[in-house]
């Protein structure tokens, strides 16, 4: 494992082309060495996954991804990032809603899937959207948007809603507030390293919907309470990363944990733990706690 700091200077190879992910920039091409590189701008354990591994079609410049892997609770909007957020206010042309952090955000009333001028959507405050950021700015507000700028559609964004077409209550709805870390493993292709299918086992065992926010976000919907609750204390497993029924940890990880302090996780264990027991014995050992 490769820990970086802020303003470490990460070399690599001048042939690759690189994907960038969070916590990295390219250095300035004012520097005096004309080798390629990467300057950090957070703390965390360096990922890299290699041109071979990151191309899964057959491109004349594969990419090399490079990323930094951290556990904060301090999210920071980045264009692109889906995002769980809940209305405070509204006006004639746009909602103002909260990423349930320090950020507030700005979602214009024509940004959802068939909306214009006559038809906007009736939302309140207090209400739940799936959205994804479109600008975040250093000195402004992010801005969001519920549909895809390419096709128009939604694609799964929009209102998170509790209630059908009638008005009638449609199941039980909860939030669920993960760390960031997690929240990167679900959205990694709902599952992700180290947990793929996470919340496909799940729902081998009992139906449910669900939005994960990068912010750290994740709802839930189901037809029963003891689902949603069920779900959640997946979710708790998944966090600590237990590898036995119950809310045992190996000694190993106490010890890690303990080295750490409260509340803190060093990045490598994040890595190799988070989601790791999640097989489908283990998901279906806690959900027949809570059904």
């Amino acid at each position: 494992m490769t820990v970086v700091l802020p303003g470490d200077i990460i070399s690599i190879a001048s042939t690759s082309a690189i994907k960038l992910g969070p916590g990295l920039l390219p250095t300035s091409s004012t520097s005096s060495s004309n080798t390629p590189s990467l300057t950090a701008i957070r703390a965390g354990a360096l990922g890299h996954i290699p041109s071979s591994s990151s191309s899964t079609t057959k491109k004349k410049d594969p990419e090399s991804a490079f990323w930094v892997e951290t556990n904060t609770s301090r999210y920071v909007p980045a264009p692109g990032d889906p995002v769980i957020a809940q209305i405070t206010n509204r006006g004639s042309e746009s909602f103002t809603l909260t990423l349930f952090s320090s950020h507030s955000a700005t979602l214009p009333a024509l940004s959802f899937e068939g909306a214009t001028k006559r038809h906007k959507p009736n939302l309140r405050i207090g209400s739940l959207v799936y959205a994804r950021i479109l600008t975040a700015d250093r000195f402004t507000e992010p801005e969001l948007t519920c549909v895809n700028p390419v096709t128009g559609k939604s694609d799964g964004f929009g209102d998170l809603k509790t209630t059908d077409e009638r008005g009638e209550k449609n199941g039980v709805a909860m939030l669920f507030r993960v760390t960031l870390g997690l929240a990167k493993t679900l959205l990694a292709g709902k599952g992700g390293r180290g947990g793929e299918g996470l919340l496909k086992l799940v729902a081998a065992v009992f139906p449910f919907e669900a939005a994960v926010g990068a912010n750290g976000v994740v709802w839930v919907r189901a037809n029963e309470t003891r689902h949603v609750l069920a779900l959640g204390k997946v979710l708790d497993a998944a966090e600590v990363g237990v590898t036995q029924h119950g809310s045992e940890v190996e000694e190993e990880e106490e010890e890690e944990m303990g080295e750490a302090g409260e509340g803190e996780v060093d990045a490598e264990r994040v890595i190799r733990n988070r989601a790791s027991g999640m097989d489908a014995k283990r998901v279906r050992a806690i959900v027949s706690e809570h059904l």
